[in-house]
């Protein structure tokens, strides 16, 4: 059985080193790609699968870049997950765009189980403080 593609992308080397084991650890998923590569080239060059993206600032240059990674690979599902503070309007303008969404921290089984699950579902999962933020962008969406 082929493995499902995916890369971590993190400007934190601590959360990429954290994450990326976690997921390669996975009987079904595999983490391609280089540490610290530019994130839109990388995905292009690669087609990936799944796309975990740690959301560090949450400005206009981010969202546009993950904007340009959703039309230059559409196939490409995004898992956004954020250990930060997200404001609800900043938390439902990225979920137009993806297909999971992660609020943190978040246990690595957890982890592990919502990437499996944001890969071969579809589905948003909301964790933590963003559980009450309602989507309105005319597709079904699942909160667990």
């Amino acid at each position: 059985m082929q493995k499902t593609r995916v890369i971590v992308t993190s400007e934190r080397r601590v959360v990429h080193g954290g994450v990326a084991p976690i997921i390669d650890s996975s009987l079904y998923l595999e983490v391609v790609g280089r540490e610290g590569a530019e994130v839109l080239s990388e995905a292009s060059k690669l087609q990936p699968d799944l796309l975990v993206y740690e959301l560090c600032s949450a400005d206009a240059l981010e969202y546009k870049t993950l904007v340009k990674i959703k039309e230059s690979c559409a196939w490409t599902k995004l898992l956004i997950f954020n250990t930060g503070i997200s404001s609800k309007d900043s938390v439902k303008r990225y979920l137009k765009i993806c297909n999971g969404y992660l609020q943190g921290p978040v246990l690595p089984g957890f982890l592990l189980k919502a990437v499996e699950l944001a890969c071969y579902s579809g589905y948003f999962f909301f964790l933590g403080s963003s559980t009450d933020i309602k989507v309105s962008n005319n597709q079904p969406t699942n909160t667990y």
